[in-house]
């Protein structure tokens, strides 16, 4: 072998070495990092928990199953409680600390909105669900929404309101993006019908709304859209609604309210008959299976089954995702961009704006305390 054929052969060992060397890193050794942020404490806590608990199933499947190109997934949970401001120390957390460049995220269009201004500048990646304001449509090229558009919510909630010929309208909102979105949403949907509208507002943390609610049972509302960021908020104008011995005619809530069971409960007469939406999925064998696994795990039933399902599919779409091109938040975006993912709560793929695609709301009645489909 002369010289020139052996410096060749050592080159090409080299070479063959590093290859086996990174093939080995990538698929056999290692951990990948995601963070999850979730309400697991205040007023939307109930989402945060089931959040936590299904991240947890996907979690394990995907590492019992050997993980994703051989490595393990470890999650770094978060509390963002619904708070913007908590959750924009979460995401410096997120980046600076954790070392995390994509990021799951449930619930409160707030903390969306908050944050999502820098996503691209910190080059992170948010996909978010159980998240339905419409102020987060388009609100950056690095975040997704694998959920419904409220948007859709509030035009049902029109179109009853128009075809059962209601002419007076009365709204009551807390100031918040998700809870006013819907009642900005509603009015747009309801302008140039001849209808009147009244609408009353309330900011975060309030504990009396009495003389809202009072100016609307003066005006004397054909039906009354209560619409409260969390169940917490929920209660109070629930509560104060029935000391003032307010029941109107007819009562539309918001989805928060019409899928909590404790409300309905605890305000049987009020919310008997109430009409709101929620975004639902069909049942399946898949998700039959999911929600069999949780209750086998956690010794009960998942709340919102529907929740359960899609916070399910965002893991295995993200960890799909990261299968096919790895951890690089460009590479991921391209392939969420482009990507036709099935999964249990159907086929996902996102919009020009990173909107999921054909999900939408049915409207949902209060009957007997139970919440059936109208």
């Amino acid at each position: 072998m002369n010289k020139t054929q052996k410096i060749l052969s050592v080159v090409v060992g080299l070479i063959i070495v590093a290859i086996i060397s990174i093939t080995f890193s990538r698929h056999t050794t290692g951990e990948i990092k995601i963070s999850a942020l979730y309400p697991l404490t205040g007023g939307l806590a109930q989402y945060g928990e089931l959040s936590q608990k299904v991240t947890d199933i996907a979690v394990e499947e995907i590492n019992n199953a050997g993980g994703i190109n051989g490595q393990k997934v470890t999650v770094v949970y978060g509390d963002h409680k619904c708070d913007p401001k908590e959750m924009t120390t979460l995401m410096e957390k997120a980046t600076n600390i954790d070392k995390t460049n994509l990021v799951m995220s449930s619930a409160c269009t707030g903390t969306v909105t908050a944050v999502a201004p820098n996503l691209q500048s910190k080059n992170v990646l948010l996909l978010s669900t159980i998240l339905s304001g419409r102020s987060a449509t388009g609100v950056s090229k690095n975040f997704f929404r694998n959920y419904a558009s409220d948007a859709n919510e509030s035009k049902l909630l029109a179109t009853e309101i128009i075809k059962a010929g209601y002419k007076k309208v009365a709204i009551i909102n807390e100031e918040t993006d998700y809870a006013k979105g819907l009642r900005l949403e509603l009015e747009k949907n309801l302008a140039n019908t001849g209808i009147t509208i009244l609408s009353e507002s309330f900011t975060t943390g309030t504990t009396d709304v009495r003389s809202q609610l009072t100016k609307i049972k003066n005006f004397s509302p054909d039906v009354v859209f209560v619409s409260p960021q969390n169940v917490t908020s929920g209660e109070v104008v629930l509560k104060q609604m029935e000391d003032l011995n307010f029941y109107p005619k007819h009562l539309f809530v918001n989805d928060n309210v019409i899928k909590s069971k404790d409300l309905v409960a605890k305000h049987r007469k009020l919310m008997e008959g109430a009409i709101g939406g929620d975004y639902i999925i069909p049942t399946s064998p898949a998700m039959t299976d999911l929600l069999a696994k949780y209750k086998a795990k956690y010794g009960q039933d998942c709340p919102q089954p529907n929740m359960c399902a899609v916070v399910y599919d965002s893991v295995n779409l993200l960890a799909e995702a990261i299968k096919e091109v790895g951890t690089d938040t460009q590479k991921v975006h391209e392939y969420l961009s482009q990507s036709e993912f099935s999964g249990i709560t159907g086929n996902i793929s996102f919009d020009s704006q990173n909107n999921r695609k054909n999900a939408d709301y049915a409207l949902f009645t209060i009957k007997d305390g139970i919440m059936i489909q109208k």
